[in-house]
């Protein structure tokens, strides 16, 4: 099985995170957070932190990160994993998971390799996560969202599993939240994981199909852009 762009990643990490040498380059980071003797420390010191705690650390590594310093760069990324896995489940109308976690990472490594320490000197990890969701905004603008005109009869995308899980929470949450009405939600459901074609949709419903597949366009826009706030 080939490995995913994740899978490689977490093997990297595993290599460098109890590596003491690798900690000693970065003493000026491992001071902020307690004296860290390794990089696996370090991540649990953040994790484990208080935001502004937290942001200490993320502040030392995105200054010189920003400035070409890979080996940081590479340790804030990692520190942001867990809101790039979010955002790799929430942008389920780009491709395949390892092609959606490609095009985050790629995202979120741009933002670290270019912040503006001057400009933004806290909150690194909110600025950073923001920036790329708005960038991943523009990417999917600019391919569009799946909504085009399609003819009458055109089928329903054929369910995934894998996606099919990531999207029902997507959905969960986002009724929890009040981005989307459980209307809406039933409606992506029945299109993205039921397989339901519009027109079927729209007989149940009463609806006209025109009707039907706009309402899927403004309920698809909506879980992308709220989902992504």
């Amino acid at each position: 099985m080939t490995a995913t762009v994740i899978d490689q990643l977490n093997r990297e990490w595993a290599r460098l995170a109890d590596d003491p040498r690798v900690a000693h380059r970065l003493q000026h980071v491992c001071k902020t957070a307690g004296g860290s003797a390794r990089l696996r420390d370090l991540q649990r010191y953040v994790e484990s932190a208080s935001p502004a705690v937290a942001d200490r650390v993320l502040v030392a590594l995105v200054g010189p990160a920003s400035a070409g310093a890979e080996l940081e760069a590479r340790v804030l990324l990692q520190l942001l994993m867990p809101a790039v896995r979010r955002l790799i489940r929430q942008w389920w109308t780009v491709g395949d998971r390892d092609e959606r976690a490609a095009m985050v990472l790629a995202a979120v490594w741009q933002q670290i390799t270019t912040y503006r320490l001057d400009r933004r000197p806290q909150k690194v990890a909110l600025n950073i996560v923001m920036d790329a969701r708005k960038q991943l905004q523009r990417l999917a603008a600019a391919s569009g969202p799946g909504t085009e005109e399609l003819p009458v009869d055109h089928p329903a995308p054929e369910p995934d599993p894998a996606a099919a899980v990531e999207l029902a929470e997507v959905l969960s949450v986002a009724i929890e939240e009040g981005v989307l009405t459980a209307a809406q939600a039933q409606l992506i459901a029945a299109y993205r994981i039921g397989g339901t074609r519009l027109t079927d949709f729209a007989v149940q419903h009463g609806a006209p199909y025109r009707t039907v597949k706009r309402w899927r366009a403004q309920a698809e826009r909506t879980l992308l852009v709220g989902a992504a706030a």
